[in-house]
């Protein structure tokens, strides 16, 4: 059981909190757990092996799944919220805007810096809010962000049912950022200790994947966004990142762009040819769009099967 088994990963997103994500007009079906069962039913008769697990409504969906298909399918365990990296007793993301000031005042390098500030405060608010108001971080604040461990390890004990797990997300963009590699090590320390294979997800594409390479991170893989038409933070480093990784890189968003949608096969291609991603993670709402994607994906990976 290999990272590069698995060319496509229907993601888990739609199927919990983030029900409205896809399709606004699907809200009440992707409440309905037999709804959502049919959707990854499509994925699996098509091809699809790999599921995306966030919270116990995912897990207990892949679980009704597993006992209707007759091979195992194997699930990507996805804790990337409320991990139990803190700061000052509180958790690290409830310090948002704290920590954005700070990367862009003193971590970023100028043009990554104008740019959040700029065009991605206002275009993905959720992600680069910027408060000017706020104090930035401390050299005694930075140094005193702490995994708590116990909190670490009850949320991966939740998706205990996966195989991989893709830990990190928003507070691997942030550590990295700020120096502190040695929270995400420690992070992966436990996973492996739990019996998982550790994979590193998160958001800065072009600057994540070289921190964990010079870290040495022992993870088995990158899991980030990229596209043809975006990625963070500029798309030529991401691009570059993700071709000089050490690892295998799953690509998600694939289609976060209004116009990658009028031509799914040939952003998928891009994906797999251009940028050598090994696997891609991607979000449907209809059974049908399932079906398509997947065999898109299979017809198209170089891992494919």
């Amino acid at each position: 059981m290999q990272l590069t088994d698995y060319p496509v990963i229907i993601g888990g997103d739609p199927f919990n909190q983030f029900r409205c994500l896809y399709k606004k007009e699907l809200f009440w079906k992707l409440h309905d757990p037999e709804y959502c069962l049919s959707v990854m039913m499509a994925a699996y008769e098509s091809g699809a092996r790999a599921f995306d697990l966030s919270f116990p409504e995912n897990v207990d969906l892949f679980l009704e799944l597993e006992r209707r298909v007759q091979e195992a399918p194997v699930a990507f365990g996805n804790p990337t919220w409320l991990q139990g990296v803190s700061l000052n007793g509180r958790m690290l993301q409830y310090s948002r805007d704290r920590v954005i000031k700070t990367l862009v005042l003193r971590h970023f390098p100028g043009p990554i810096s104008d740019l959040v500030r700029g065009d991605l405060a206002e275009s993905a608010p959720l992600v680069f809010g910027y408060d000017e108001s706020v104090p930035i971080l401390t050299d005694v604040e930075i140094a005193s962000i702490t995994l708590d461990e116990q909190a670490f390890r009850e949320r991966l004990r939740g998706l205990s049912v996966a195989r991989f797990l893709m830990l990190g997300g928003t507070d691997a963009d942030w550590l990295s950022a700020l120096g502190r590699m040695d929270i995400i090590a420690q992070m992966v320390r436990i996973a492996k200790d739990m019996g998982f294979v550790p994979l590193l997800l998160g958001h800065y594409t072009s600057t994540l994947i070289p921190a964990a390479m010079k870290a040495s991170l022992e993870v088995q893989g990158y899991v980030v966004p990229l596209n043809r038409e975006w990625s963070w933070f500029t798309h030529e480093d991401a691009l570059r990142a993700v071709r000089q990784a050490d690892k295998p890189c799953i690509a998600f968003m694939p289609l976060g762009s209004g116009s990658l949608v009028s031509d799914v096969r040939g952003a998928l291609r891009w994906l797999y040819d251009e940028a050598g991603v090994t696997g891609i993670l991607v979000g449907v709402s209809r059974p049908q769009t399932a079906r398509e994607t997947v065999k898109l994906c299979l017809e198209l990976a170089p891992c494919g099967n």
